[in-house]
């Protein structure tokens, strides 16, 4: 091989070299470039979840403070009407005494 042929051969051979460097750099930043795109579905995604986890919480401790409320209500509905029966019975004994205390008298 001549010296010519040497120098030809080099000169393409850094000509290969430099395309396979630009090739490698182009698909390192496709790559790159793919990660980050990943990466930011994926952060979306678990953004989301946890937004419908929050939802999910939020309507289940919702729904459980209606049914206490809910509850609360019946129970004190139901004091309401024990002390209006104490009450009742309580006057008709009342009535009942001073009607005793006034025929009696």
């Amino acid at each position: 091989m001549s010296g010519i042929d040497a120098v030809r051969k080099i000169v393409e051979t850094e000509g290969q070299a430099r395309r396979i460097v630009d090739e490698a750099k182009v698909r390192a930043q496709q790559i790159l470039s793919q990660s980050s795109q990943e990466a930011e579905m994926l952060r979306q995604e678990a953004l989301s979840s946890a937004q419908k986890q929050r939802e999910e919480i939020l309507r289940m401790a919702k729904e459980k403070a209606e049914a206490e409320a809910r509850q609360s209500d019946v129970e004190t509905e139901q004091l309401l009407k024990n002390y209006r029966k104490l009450a009742e019975a309580r006057r008709d004994d009342a009535v009942s005494k001073a009607l005793e205390l006034v025929l009696s008298g």
